[in-house]
């Protein structure tokens, strides 16, 4: 038990010491909110899953920056990049089933060798290193923008960020097309 003298530090300072036994802390205190936000807006005990486990990275990536301040609770913190990344995800869906149901106007429809095309990119995403792939990742399947993602690695901005894409992108494609022709997939 702590002496009156001691101070317990808050769980920002625990995550700027690197404990991170208070992230399970932090996500069972928010885990309850979490699943109930989500299930109320058409998403699943999973989705919620892994919203909160991605909201807890960020504040964990955060708050072991030199300059982090946090100017709310941290449930509020989570809440919003739970929010966030769940109104993303809401957006992406619903411009892939916007592209479905276009399928019969000329839109290519997400077929058997569509879908092998994707295993094939994601196999050699996989294959990347953990920078790349995170990257690629966050702004082709996440739709995340430069300057999250450019904070999130701790890049120095966005610029960098979309050079690092790029580069990324470029180191990708040359993977495929060393096994791959272009007649090896979908094309429409």
């Amino acid at each position: 038990m702590p002496r009156q003298s001691e101070t317990i530090p808050s769980p920002i300072e625990r995550l700027q010491q690197g404990d991170r036994e208070v992230l399970i802390e932090l996500y069972r205190e928010n885990e309850r909110m979490v699943r109930k936000y989500i299930s109320e807006n058409s998403g699943s005990a999973d989705d919620a899953e892994d919203l909160l486990q991605d909201a807890l990275v960020i504040l964990w990536q955060n708050a072991r920056k030199p300059d982090f301040q946090l100017h709310a609770k941290i449930s509020t913190y989570l809440f919003a990049i739970v929010r966030n990344q769940w109104l993303k995800n809401l957006e992406k869906r619903k411009r892939e089933n916007g592209s479905l149901e276009k399928a019969g106007e000329g839109v290519p429809t997400f077929t058997d060798e569509f879908r092998l095309d994707l295993q094939i990119v994601r196999d050699y995403l996989n294959d990347m290193g953990d920078l790349c792939r995170k990257i690629l990742l966050m702004y082709y399947f996440d739709g995340f923008d430069m300057q999250t993602i450019a904070e999130a690695n701790e890049l120095a901005n966005a610029n960098t960020a979309k050079s690092k894409k790029y580069q990324c992108l470029k180191e990708l494609g040359n993977k495929i097309k060393t096994k791959f022709n272009a007649s090896d997939f979908l094309t429409s």
